[in-house]
């Protein structure tokens, strides 16, 4: 793949740095784009220097500069099921049992990993940046930008992200669980609800009871995101996830917390389009509610 090329359209006069800058150009960027060797800023076609003043119709181009993989990085040859993808970003659909992120054993292999490979073997001049990450068991979908300006630029608008859970008993009716987040103080890896936490919202919509298994099929919205959020605040209200054995769900139907990321909708970072993107609920889960 070539470099990342951001184009735009000049409506009105300015000096051109006041103008990156007004794009989300960051001044890092633009360093890093003065000193290496495939970075580059043209206006009409030809390369100019940031105190160029810009006049109305002209085009500017900004090249991002190529980004190389550090030597202790794994690439894991793996399938990755990419439900779309263009020239800023991907978005994979993660199975359970796998890790976002690597982790320290390790034995265990990761989704960026996976993805570092397909970068590699596509000859991509750039690298993978996680943007939105799951639990190693939770299923669905994950953004990776495809340069560490786009991941900045997606940092700057709102990702909504959606799940689909089964959880114990009977909810009764939708809510907003606005609950702060701790670590347990013996754990590294549980938490729980802390007046002493960060503050933590997730909305919670009743789908569907299934009276023969006493579980209900819910919709969940974030609106922070916090390490573990919907499990704790499930089982803060009584209904831990089905499988979540860390926080009290039962693991008789299925080996793994049932929560499913089905859902991603922004605006794209260059284009300005809305986008939404579906996956559907991975068979373990459909089991259960079968």
């Amino acid at each position: 793949m070539n470099n990342i090329i951001l184009k735009f359209d000049i409506y009105k006069e300015a000096l051109l740095r006041d103008f990156l800058v007004e794009n989300n150009i960051s001044r890092k960027t633009l360093t890093r784009i003065k000193f290496d060797a495939d970075g580059s800023i043209k206006v009409n076609g030809k390369e100019e220097n940031v105190r160029y003043k810009l006049s109305l119709g002209d085009v500017v181009e900004v090249a991002l500069p190529s980004e190389n993989f550090s030597d202790n990085v794994r690439f894991i040859n793996s399938k990755i099921n990419i439900i779309f993808e263009d020239d800023y970003f991907l978005i994979v659909d993660k199975p359970k049992n796998l890790p976002t992120i690597p982790s320290r054993n390790s034995s265990y292999e990761s989704l960026l990993e996976r993805v570092n490979y397909y970068f590699q073997a596509h000859n991509y001049n750039t690298i993978p940046h996680i943007v939105t990450r799951l639990d190693k068991d939770t299923t669905g979908l994950v953004l990776i930008a495809k340069h560490r300006h786009i991941h900045a630029l997606f940092s700057k608008d709102n990702i909504y992200k959606y799940y689909l859970a089964v959880v114990n008993g009977e909810v009764k009716e939708n809510q907003i669980i606005e609950s702060n987040i701790a670590r347990e103080s013996d754990s590294i890896i549980k938490r729980k609800v802390s007046s002493e936490g960060l503050y933590s919202k997730t909305k919670l919509s009743v789908i569907e009871y299934y009276k023969k298994i006493d579980a209900t099929l819910i919709k969940l919205k974030l609106y922070t995101g916090r390490t573990h959020q919907i499990r704790v605040h499930c089982s803060h209200i009584g209904h831990s996830l089905l499988g979540d054995k860390l926080y009290g769900g039962e693991d008789i139907f299925i080996d793994r917390q049932a929560l499913h990321c089905y859902n991603l909708s922004f605006c794209h970072p260059i284009t300005k389009e809305r986008l939404n993107f579906i996956s559907d609920l991975p068979e373990d889960i459909n089991n259960i509610l079968d």
